[in-house]
């Protein structure tokens, strides 16, 4: 799945259209890379973690029902 595919299926699983769906996109992308920036670990619950190591490199953590839901 790329950005563009995301993006539509957003728009049709929550009935907005699709230039709604690419600005949350864009916030939600937006925000997780200002808190990357500051070295800040992302929590999403169900989801996973994401974090960055000391070598700048992002790293995610699944969480267990996410695992759970692709085995």
């Amino acid at each position: 799945m790329n950005r563009a595919e995301l993006i539509k299926e957003l728009a049709r699983k929550t009935d907005v259209e699709e230039k709604q769906a690419a600005e949350f996109v864009g916030a939600f992308l937006e925000t997780m890379s200002d808190y990357f920036k500051k070295g800040e670990k992302v929590v999403i619950g169900e989801f996973g973690s994401f974090f960055v190591t000391p070598n700048r490199q992002i790293q995610f953590n699944p969480s267990a029902k996410l695992k759970q839901l692709v085995e």
